[in-house]
């Protein structure tokens, strides 16, 4: 059985490269929300998202106001 970390990991090997960050951007935005007050169990508390996935998007973007990344 697949942990969710696996299958969100899976998500973005899976996700069409055009749609992801590079990986030093993900790391960084990563990093970013590691650090942050919303973080909740690997969620984001603001918006309810996996930040991991979240980080991996190419066009996606902080939720906070203003935005951290």
């Amino acid at each position: 059985m697949q942990t969710l970390s696996d299958m969100i990991r899976e998500r973005i090997r899976l996700m069409p490269e055009e749609e992801r960050a590079a990986e030093e951007m993900q790391k960084e935005r990563l990093d970013v929300c590691l650090a942050c007050d919303h973080l909740n169990a690997g969620t984001c508390g603001l918006c309810g998202c996996y930040v991991e996935l979240r980080a991996a998007k190419e066009r996606m973007h902080c939720p906070c106001v203003p935005a951290k990344w």
